[in-house]
């Protein structure tokens, strides 16, 4: 928030202290989640919501970053509640960051860089947005963009569709009818997954299109990765989308998906790192990476990048400086146990450029925060 806001609510604070003082009453308890209106905040404190994509390793590095030197007596509270609602927290400045699988789109940019001043994209770290099913035997498929169009839009409902055979001859399918699994909150795992199919797929691009938020033609939705992963794993014959921790995490069978190369390719980090190794730093821009259309050989066609959203101007210098020291730490140490969680860490030669990011932030008399 601006320094005449922040001025402004800290005259009605005293205001409202004075009276309940002067009432003989107790100070009101301060709201327990991250995600209310913050009336005083703690610079010891950084909060933060978004994405349910990367909270497994955002869970570990948030845990780790106190017990480092910079870290030392720092709580970092996270809220894994979907890039949507992450974005709101942010833009409307209830959190100290956002997290979001996809950039913020011009629309979304506008509005936040209207509250808060620039907007800077740090990439944390890359994975796989994997297809997932429950089927007897868990057997392994593979799948093109069509083939997942199909099962997606409700054209193909039983799993021993010929459409489904043609590409795995060698597969025992079951005579199962497909449910489909489907994200209902606003997500960037959503986003990232309707965008391959949008380009791929042009009944799909058609019917359903792109966006964190889509309109589904069949199935049932579940909130986060983990709610999608959960309900494809309690319902024999499920179809889903979920990033490739939560996929191993619920022990789900994964689709090998074709990639531009024609080749079909299992999701891992190593899969994911070869998508990511054809994108130009001339691109990054704001580090809007989209993996899209890489063309990296043996690369997993549906991978991604993930982001937190921070302003450059840190009102609070202190928080900002621990801000500052917490991404340093989740794009430079961090990187180090990306792996063990099966995302891919960001580009080595991408690094330096992120690290200038980070040097972005500043207090409201221009002084560098980073260390």
């Amino acid at each position: 928030m601006s320094r005449t806001r922040r001025l402004r609510q800290s005259f009605v604070w005293i205001a409202v202290l004075a009276v309940l003082l002067a009432a003989g009453c107790e100070r009101p308890a301060e709201t327990p989640s991250s995600l209310e209106p913050r009336s005083r905040p703690d610079s010891r404190v950084l909060s933060g919501a978004g994405a349910t994509f990367p909270a497994p390793i955002y869970e570990r590095w948030f845990e780790r970053f106190p017990q480092t030197t910079d870290g030392a007596g720092v709580d970092v509270r996270y809220e894994a509640v979907g890039s949507g609602k992450g974005i709101a927290a942010f833009t409307e400045e209830r959190v100290d960051f956002g997290a979001t699988d996809v950039p913020l789109n011009p629309e979304e940019l506008a509005k936040a860089e209207a509250a808060g001043g620039q907007v800077i994209h740090i990439p944390t770290v890359l994975g796989a947005i994997t297809v997932v099913y429950n089927l007897p035997g868990s057997p392994r498929l593979r799948m093109d963009a069509e083939l997942i169009a199909g099962l997606f839009l409700g054209e193909i409902t039983t799993w021993r569709d010929p459409r489904i055979a043609d590409l795995n001859p060698a597969a025992s399918l079951p005579d199962l009818p497909v449910s489909v699994v489907h994200r209902s909150d606003s997500s960037g795992t959503t986003a990232n997954f309707t965008s391959f199919l949008t380009d791929q797929a042009p009944d799909f691009a058609r019917r359903v299109g792109q966006g964190k938020v889509v309109e589904w033609v069949t199935g049932t939705g579940a909130d986060g990765n983990d709610g999608v992963a959960g309900a494809v794993k309690q319902t024999s014959g499920a179809i889903g989308y979920v990033e490739l921790t939560y996929a191993i995490e619920e022990r789900l069978a994964v689709a090998d998906v074709e990639n531009i190369a024609g080749e079909f390719v299992s999701p891992t980090p190593q899969t994911v790192a070869s998508a990511a190794e054809d994108i130009s730093l001339a691109s990054v821009g704001d580090f809007a990476l989209s993996l899209l259309h890489t063309t990296g050989r043996g690369a997993y066609p549906i991978s991604s990048y993930t982001y937190l959203i921070v302003f450059a101007e840190q009102d609070d210098p202190e928080k900002g400086r621990l801000l500052a020291d917490l991404l340093a730490y989740m794009t430079g140490p961090g990187q180090a146990s990306a792996g063990r969680l099966h995302y891919t860490p960001i580009p080595r030669d991408l690094r330096g450029s992120v690290a200038a990011k980070i040097r972005l932030l500043h207090a409201p008399d221009g002084r560098q925060l980073a260390s």
